[in-house]
C-alpha cells in the first residue's frame, strides 16, 4: 500500500544509500567513532531492508484480513450493517414505533453505523495509534450488535421474522463470524505492530548516524570542500 509515510521511508533509505555511495568515494575518509564508519552504515541499511521486507509481508497479511472483515461488516450483500434496517423495520412492525425495544435497537443501530470505519486504512507516521483506533471501533460495533441480538432473544416467539437473514440463528452465526474476523486481524497485528516500532527505531538511528557522518566529513574536509558540498543537502 502506497502512502506518504511509506514514500518517506523509501526516500530516507534511498538517501542513506546515496550518502554511502558518495562517502565511499572519499578514499581518505576516517570515522572518529565506530557508528560513523561506512561499515556501520552498511549494516544499518541492511538491517532496515530486512525489517522493511518483514513489514511489507506483515502489512499485506493485515490488509487481506481487514478486507475479509469489511466483507462481513459492510461490503457483502448479507453484511452485518445491511441487516440492521430489516431488523429495525420488523421490530417497529411487531412492537410499535414508540416501543422500548425499538428505541433501544435504534440507539444500538446508530452506534454501529456511527462507528463505521474508513474503507481504506490511512497510514500515518504514528501508524500504531491509527490502527489501535480502528480496532477499538470494530470491538465496539461487535458489542453493540450482540446487544441487539440479546434484545431480540428476549422477545421470544414475538421475534419470528420470515427473512432468514435476520433470524436469531443467522444473526448469532454472523456475530461469531464478525468476532472471528477480528481475531484474525488481531493475530496479524501481533506481528505487524512490533515491526512498525522496530522500523521507526531503526530509521531514527539511521538519521542520527548519517548526520554524524555528514558532520565528520565537514570536520575532516572543511565546510567549503567539494566533499561536503556533495552530501550536505542529503536529508535522512
Amino acid at each position: 500500500m502506497s502512502s506518504r509515510s511509506q514514500k518517506s521511508f523509501a526516500s530516507k533509505l534511498g538517501n542513506a544509500k546515496k550518502l554511502k555511495t558518495i562517502v565511499t568515494s572519499f578514499t581518505e575518509y576516517q570515522a572518529p567513532v565506530p557508528n560513523a564508519s561506512l561499515e556501520a552504515l552498511t549494516t544499518a541499511i541492511t538491517n532496515i531492508e530486512t525489517v522493511q521486507q518483514q513489514y511489507n509481508t506483515a502489512k499485506a497479511d493485515y490488509t487481506i484480513k481487514t478486507v475479509q472483515r469489511r466483507e462481513i461488516f459492510t461490503e457483502a450483500p448479507d453484511a452485518l450493517e445491511r441487516r440492521l434496517s430489516p431488523i429495525r423495520t420488523f421490530i417497529e412492525a411487531v412492537k410499535g414505533k414508540n416501543s422500548t425495544e425499538l428505541i433501544q435497537i435504534t440507539s444500538l443501530v446508530n452506534k454501529i453505523r456511527g462507528n463505521a470505519k474508513p474503507k481504506v486504512v490511512q497510514i500515518t507516521e504514528n501508524e500504531t495509534e491509527t490502527i489501535s483506533q480502528i480496532e477499538r471501533t470494530y470491538a465496539s460495533r461487535i458489542a453493540n450488535f450482540k446487544n441487539i441480538i440479546d434484545i431480540l432473544v428476549s422477545l421470544g416467539d414475538t421475534y419470528s421474522p420470515p427473512n432468514t437473514l435476520i433470524q436469531i440463528e443467522a444473526l448469532s452465526a454472523l456475530a461469531i463470524a464478525a468476532e472471528n474476523s477480528t481475531v484474525a486481524v488481531d493475530t496479524c497485528l501481533s506481528v505487524l505492530k512490533p515491526l512498525i516500532n522496530t522500523r521507526q527505531e531503526l530509521f531514527t538511528g539511521l538519521s542520527q548516524q548519517t548526520q554524524s557522518i555528514k558532520n565528520f566529513v565537514k570536520a575532516q574536509y572543511g565546510l567549503t570542500s567539494n566533499e561536503y558540498k556533495q552530501i550536505k543537502g542529503i536529508s535522512i
